[in-house]
């Protein structure tokens, strides 16, 4: 019952962004703030995040300390099942929220069998829409669950758990390109932090530089690790200790790109890749734990 009432404090939120008076927002901000903080109870515990094998695509569970469970993409549509299998096997058997970054196949197709087969509070998106029949799909099944679909805003805090803060960086505009809409995320617990790219590219990057705090410990890396993204002045802002790279083996874009894996070496940066198995983190907020049931290949 909880997780429900976080979940319709979570859409009031977001939907208080829609009003016109700046007063209101910042009134209707704050009296939802402290119902939110008022109906949680202190939780210490450990962060969870899963940079899913997925193939050729993007699928990223973070699992809350209070519980709360967010899935950032979900690979290409044949993913979806494989998806399904894992959640369940974590003991997850519905979605808080699902949070589809942008329209291509490679991240919200997968999105469609869980959608279909599991229950799911919320779909936070982009605002991006595309004339692809994966897309379409996507958002009937949407419909036809009867799930909330909330387009979020750049600036934008998601209030899941009041330990951990949860900042969208970069929306969809409808005449941006599919890749340039990507949601970023900034998530932090205590002291880690996670920036969650998407496929943002370079004009991207250097747009949220300019009005955020970029500072990471652990990116997951824009595009694939393709050659458009992940520039050498944001590499510096972010200045991150492990990179993720979700892309499949023997992918015909060459992802990652050689240019971006050296640019992370000479950053001195450890390279995780999805290629052969999920990666998975944990956090206390104070310390970051890498941790695999087989050791975890650094790209080489």
């Amino acid at each position: 019952m909880k997780g429900v009432r976080s979940i319709l404090l979570l859409v009031s939120v977001l939907l208080c962004f829609s009003l016109n008076s700046t007063s209101a927002k910042r009134y209707m901000m704050s009296i939802h703030a402290a119902s939110f903080f008022s109906m949680q109870r202190p939780h210490l515990g450990k962060m969870k995040v899963s940079f899913f094998k997925v193939g050729q695509g993007d699928a990223t569970l973070i699992t809350l300390p209070n519980g709360q469970t967010v899935l950032i993409d979900g690979g290409p549509y044949e993913a979806g099942e494989v998806l399904i299998q894992k959640l369940l096997e974590k003991g997850i058997n519905h979605l808080d929220v699902i949070v589809g970054t942008h329209p291509d196949m490679d991240h919200i197709g997968g999105l469609i069998p869980i959608i279909e087969q599991m229950p799911v509070a919320l779909v936070l998106d982009s605002g991006k829409t595309y004339s692809s029949l994966t897309y379409h799909t996507y958002r009937n099944h949407i419909k036809k669950r009867g799930i909330p679909f909330v387009r979020v805003k750049q600036g934008q805090y998601l209030p899941l758990d009041p330990h951990v803060s949860i900042q969208v960086l970069n929306n969809g505009k409808s005449k941006d390109e599919n890749n340039e809409s990507s949601i970023v995320l900034k998530v932090r617990y205590g002291k880690a932090d996670f920036l969650l790219m998407g496929d943002a590219d370079i004009r991207t990057e250097n747009k949220i530089v300019k009005r955020y705090d970029v500072h990471a410990d652990v990116l997951k890396v824009g595009h694939h690790g393709s050659y458009t993204s992940t520039g050498e002045a944001f590499l510096k802002r972010v200045n991150p200790q492990f990179a993720i790279l979700s892309y499949g083996s023997k992918n015909p874009y060459g992802h990652p790109h050689q240019s971006v894996v050296k640019r992370l070496k000479r950053h001195g940066v450890m390279m995780y890749g999805t290629n052969k198995r999920t990666v998975e983190i944990e956090t206390d907020g104070e310390h970051i734990k890498m941790w695999s049931n087989a050791p975890l290949p650094l790209l080489k």
